[in-house]
């Protein structure tokens, strides 16, 4: 059977297909410009009909116009919407919260009815009283309120009416916050615009962000506008997230902000990935070590607390939090998929691991030896030391129980985690200190970057997580500091020994003097009686 294969200009179907898709795409850009074309068309008609010129002129000219703004957008989106149809969205927006303030404080349930006491009939009429509306501003794809609560009225029940306001307007995602630290005055932002709808990847830092190292590392963006740092210098870190949902993505941007302070030896990682290291050593690299067995984790997190004690002792009556210098780094441990080694793990290593890293998340925070653990399932029968880890992110969970496990009581309805479309990887709730909200997205790192960003900035110190390094003859270890905190090796069980074999038992000997004996005594018991 032989295929032909048609060359040549295209069939008139696929070009009318292009063109009816073309024409439904011009139909919606001017519905969404009717405004525009309408007073366009009331402008045309009235100098038509002051003028007496034709009509059709006017229609003509602003059809060419209509032209060349769809073109616009058509071809230079970024810049149409800066100059154009970003400014006209906010200003809409902004006219439409004045103009209609009275109605959706009433939909929200911050309205409350008075009577009118400027008459003096005996059946006075009511009146709403309302939260006065003190400023109203749009920027980005934000619009930013601030609402004064009425007499009698608490931050509590404001804040109880802002998912209502955040629906009635359509809002992808909302936060409210006292404004100023005032008691009577909120602050409530509305997402109108979902900005992390379109993936980034990664770019390889040219230099650290800050000047402390570790103080803030940039990961992706927000949807308020603006950058997404995480505090890695002082902080544990839990990043829960179901399968899918965009680990990775945080943890390489983790790894990459840093990354620049590996070289010098001021930032040291270290890595635990018990899936056989697959993720990981990608970028081994940028790591002093990566254990992917049970035994190496545990000399890891053995090393590390010895880390620490090591510098409690040195810090005590000093400072009291750790600057990372080089040679004197800071330690971060990440710790891909923590529910291999706390929860499914033989019965020794699960729990030596949990004590270990229990005692590393209770002392190492002010020592310099910080925690970045990556978790699927969250569940306090899996991660029974949840409450050690000082700030989190939640990606895409699988239930509001799950949002609460991660972010805390209230996080369901004001950062709703598993709400998260799993076409969004990467894309994460965030509480900060101050208990308010934030929606980010998270860089992606594709393979081929992370090699790149691992032969630009290689680790100069390696540890080896299973050698037994000899002592001297007085007992005192020869480990240099050039080498960092040594890694003892796990001792392994003795080995079984077989069973020596019994030898077989000898006959008993007769017991004839033993009764004879007994006789005797029994006979000479008698004749004393």
């Amino acid at each position: 059977m032989t295929t032909t294969v048609r060359t040549g200009p295209r069939p008139l179907s696929t070009v009318l297909s292009g063109c009816g898709w073309l024409a439904r795409w011009l139909w919606v850009w001017l519905a969404g410009h009717r405004r525009l074309v309408a007073a366009w068309l009331a402008v045309s008609v009235l100098t038509s009909w002051t003028r007496a010129e034709p009509l059709w002129a006017w229609i003509g000219v602003g059809a060419v116009l209509v032209l060349v703004l769809a073109a616009w957008a058509w071809w230079f989106p970024a810049g149409y919407e800066r100059i154009v149809a970003g400014p006209s969205r906010r200003r809409r927006w902004r006219r439409f919260v004045r103009r209609n303030w009275a109605g959706l404080a009433d939909a929200c349930g911050w309205t409350r009815m008075v009577r009118d006491q400027s008459t003096k009939e005996p059946r006075r009429r009511t009146e709403p009283l309302v939260p006065r509306l003190r400023s109203v501003r749009a920027s980005g794809s934000t619009v930013t309120l601030v609402v004064r609560a009425r007499p009698g009225q608490t931050l509590d029940q404001l804040e109880a009416g802002v998912p209502g306001l955040a629906a009635t307007m359509d809002a992808l995602s909302f936060r409210c916050s006292a404004h100023r630290g005032s008691t009577s005055t909120l602050l409530v932002e509305l997402v109108m615009h979902d900005a992390l709808r379109d993936p980034r990847d990664g770019t390889i830092p040219d230099a650290p962000t800050t000047d402390q190292p570790g103080r803030l590392v940039r990961l992706g963006r927000r949807d308020v506008g603006g950058t997404w740092t995480l505090t890695v210098a002082g902080r544990h870190t839990l990043v829960a997230g179901c399968s899918g949902a965009g680990k990775g993505s945080v943890l390489w941007g983790l790894v990459a902000g840093l990354a620049p302070l590996v070289p010098s030896d001021t930032v040291r990682l270290w890595g635990i990935d018990l899936k056989h290291g697959v993720e990981l050593r990608m970028g081994r690299a940028l790591f002093a070590t990566v254990a992917d067995t049970g035994p190496d984790a545990i000399a890891v997190l053995t090393a590390l607390l010895d880390v620490a004690e090591t510098r409690g002792r040195a810090m005590a009556g000093q400072v009291r939090a750790h600057t990372p210098t080089p040679g004197d780094p800071l330690h971060v441990l990440v710790v891909d998929e923590l529910a291999d080694l706390v929860a499914y793990s033989d019965r020794e290593t699960r729990m030596e691991a949990t004590r270990l890293l229990a005692r590393l998340l209770t002392k190492g925070r002010a020592l310099g030896v910080v925690v970045a653990a990556f978790v699927q399932d969250p569940r306090k029968d899996v991660v029974t030391m949840r409450n050690l880890f000082t700030q989190r992110v939640a990606l895409r969970l699988l239930s509001d129980q799950e949002t609460a496990m991660v972010l805390g009581d209230g996080a369901a309805r004001t950062a709703p985690a598993h709400r998260i479309s799993p076409t969004a990887p990467g894309t994460a709730w965030v509480v900060d200190d101050e208990g308010a909200s934030d929606r980010v997205r998270a860089d992606y790192w594709p393979d081929p970057v992370i090699r790149d960003l691992a032969a630009r900035y290689p680790c100069r110190v390696h540890v080896d997580p299973t050698p037994t390094v000899p002592a001297d003859e007085d007992g005192s270890d020869r480990s240099s500091a050039q080498h960092g905190p040594r890694l003892h090796a796990v001792p392994a069980a003795p080995p079984e020994r077989a069973p020596r074999p019994r030898r077989p038992r000898s006959p008993r000997a007769p017991r004839t003097r033993a009764t004879a004996t007994a006789t005797t005594g029994s006979a000479e018991t008698s004749a004393e009686r």
